[in-house]
């Protein structure tokens, strides 16, 4: 089983609609900036010799463009776990999508409400216990008696498998974490790891202020497409990052704190622009998944 921080070799970078498929100018807009910044990471990840694959929404996929697209976050739905892919989409047609990418190199198993993103791989298979039940935990534990596994709430909010443990702490490499303030016994679970606390105030007001202009506004969010919108005021993106190896790290934002740290722990960050993180409130970690790494 890969941590999330070996060498990335393959990843899988989510898609949005395209935006001929609606009418409003300005959620065209949106569309077209979002796969322009999505074509620019996909580049960088590819200079840095990366396979990049990503799904493509078909004719017959009965799209619903007023459903956030299920395929631009590919970690909420995805997870390799001891050499099987587990896959937790809610409809078909994007179980039939990830499993074209995969083109039968691995076995794929289906579960509903996986919550792929409260599974997190590092020396060990860490489960937030506040994202994924007992029960299924236990079911995945069960599968793969070779993984040694860890079952415990990570997170301060109570459980809930629509919230992602992916957007309360990340594993920059072994040893080094950086968690928001909801990241819970992170101490206990990773004893003697260096762990950086993030406050409220080193979002990026700016972007966020922004951003609610768009999310709450309703003379620029057309009421059909409402349900794109996720709950970014919540949201810290510096934690939502994609490693490229132990030395290096995408980030989507310059912030004195984490650059200092991870400076500390010799990792250079790369900046990736993504504009509208906040209306799909998905960092670059969300954004992708990590097939393959070294």
């Amino acid at each position: 089983m890969h941590s999330e921080y070996g060498k990335l070799k393959e990843v899988w970078l989510g898609r949005a609609y395209s935006p001929d498929l609606v009418e409003d100018d300005f959620i065209k807009q949106i569309l077209t900036e979002t796969e322009e910044d999505l074509q620019s990471f996909s580049d960088l990840l590819v200079e840095s010799g990366v396979v990049v694959k990503r799904p493509t929404y078909k004719v017959d996929d009965n799209l619903i463009v007023g459903r956030q697209p299920q395929l631009l976050h590919p970690r909420d739905q995805l997870q390799i776990i001891n050499g099987k892919l587990y896959i937790g989409a809610d409809y078909e047609e994007d179980i039939h999508r990830w499993s074209e990418l995969n083109d039968n190199r691995l076995p794929v198993i289906t579960m509903d409400n996986l919550n792929a993103s409260s599974i997190i791989r590092a020396d060990k298979c860490y489960i937030d216990a506040n994202g994924i039940d007992r029960d299924r935990a236990l079911y995945i534990k069960n599968a793969n008696p070779e993984v040694d596994f860890v079952y415990d709430p990570m997170s301060s909010r109570g459980y809930d498998n629509k919230k992602h443990t992916d957007g309360v702490f990340t594993v920059i490499k072994e040893g080094v974490i950086i968690s928001t303030p909801q990241g819970r016994n992170l101490e206990t679970i990773f004893p003697d790891w260096d762990i950086l606390y993030l406050d409220h105030k080193d979002r990026d007001l700016r972007d966020l202020a922004d951003s609610k202009k768009i999310v709450w506004s309703a003379d620029q969010i057309p009421v059909q497409y409402r349900r794109w919108v996720g709950y970014s005021p919540e949201t810290f993106f510096d934690v939502n990052v994609l490693q490229l190896d132990g030395e290096r790290v995408f980030v989507t934002r310059y912030n004195k704190k984490v650059y200092d740290f991870l400076e500390k722990h010799n990792v250079t960050p790369i900046e990736v622009p993504f504009r509208h993180r906040y209306l799909w409130d998905g960092g670059l970690h969300s954004l992708t998944f990590d097939f393959a790494r070294g």
